[in-house]
């Protein structure tokens, strides 16, 4: 239900309202649906957490929680990545596929799902300036018996520095479908889809050289300053100069080899990344699951949120009514810099 954009208060009261025990019911009387009900009844709390269980997938996950220390007594949440975690220990009740896709709505949605009115791009919508999430507000005009229409803002803009924002939400979300499909519709035709990734493929190459060749030149550097140093040491024994001249220029030069290192290690990162990028094995799952994604979306009449938040990562709106959208796949990213990632939107505000 909740993968089909049901909210988890809607599934507690469907969950309720046909007699189903929670799971503490289920522990204590063995009963799943049971018509007589008084008791045991389900809340929100109860179905995020069983959003987020690996349980249900076949993982056993400890160490979730700890104590502070013998002497206090409070337990604190233990950070994801310092968990025991052991895949694959029991069968599976719901497809890993099924699970991701709720994980990424979560995500991206968060938790709280007693909202009102439920906005089709709720919760994929930035500042591109804070990066703060944007807010959908109602508003109405100053005329009498007005009728009130939402406006996507950036809350409490001044008070952080940050620029503020006013865009229809209905025309914004009509103008970004429109460009969402045309971007898919790209996609679908495999052969300019094909001249344009290997432009991306022959433009990431180029940059990857690039990144080796400051590399080498970083190298040969750090070589050249470590030379220097042994050289200056030498001098120093050889009292060929001054002990205070000796710590200065050495202060110098390991200063220039500490701020070359991080260089080298941000220039890593970069050709790393530009190297995942091409991997063919991941690639090829990718282009697999884009597939898919796309030839479901492209076949809906309604949009569906599910599809849309496993296509698009986020969306940011600058100061100047500019629109950055950010795929999940690295090819539609590259369709939509072709596309011109920076699309105006001012034509819809007027």
């Amino acid at each position: 239900m909740y993968a089909n954009g049901h909210g988890s208060s809607e599934i507690v009261q469907f969950l309720n309202k046909n007699n189903y025990l929670s799971p503490t019911g289920y522990r204590k009387t063995g009963i799943v649906q049971d018509k007589n009900k008084t008791s045991y009844n389900w809340n929100e709390v109860t179905i995020c957490n069983m959003l987020k269980n690996e349980v249900y997938i076949g993982n056993t996950v400890q160490n979730k929680k700890s104590v502070i220390s013998y002497k206090v007594k409070k337990v604190r949440t233990v950070e994801k990545e310092n968990q025991i975690r052991v895949n694959d220990t029991h069968k599976s009740i719901i497809d890993k596929d099924t699970f991701e896709k709720v994980g990424c709505i979560l995500q991206i949605r968060g938790t709280n799902t007693k909202a009102k009115y439920d906005y089709l791009l709720r919760g994929l919508l930035y500042c591109y300036h804070c990066k703060r999430k944007l807010q959908i507000v109602l508003k109405r005009s100053s005329k009498i018996n007005a009728k009130t229409y939402p406006y996507i803002t950036c809350s409490n803009a001044k008070q952080r520095n940050c620029y503020p924002l006013n865009i229809n939400y209905y025309k914004f979300e009509k103008y970004i479908i429109k460009i969402i499909k045309n971007i898919c519709q790209t996609y679908a035709n495999k052969e300019i889809l094909y001249n344009i990734y290997k432009k991306y493929e022959n433009k990431t190459l180029d940059v990857r050289e690039e990144l080796k060749k400051k590399l080498e030149q970083i190298d040969w550097q750090i070589l050249d300053i470590n030379n220097n140093l042994d050289k200056m040491y030498m001098d120093k024994l050889r009292n060929i100069i001054l002990q205070e001249d000796y710590i200065r220029i050495s202060n110098k030069l390991t200063l220039d080899r500490t701020n070359l290192t991080k260089q080298k290690k941000e220039l890593e990162q970069k050709l790393k990344l530009y190297e995942q990028n091409l991997d063919t094995k991941n690639n090829t799952k990718d282009e697999k699951e884009v597939n898919e994604l796309i030839e479901k979306f492209l076949k809906l009449e309604k949009i569906d949120k599910m599809y849309l938040y496993r296509l698009i990562n986020k969306i940011e709106i600058d100061k100047n009514k500019n629109v950055y959208i950010h795929f999940n796949f690295a090819k539609l990213n590259s369709i939509n810099e072709n596309l011109d990632e920076f699309i105006s939107i001012e034509e819809i505000i007027k």
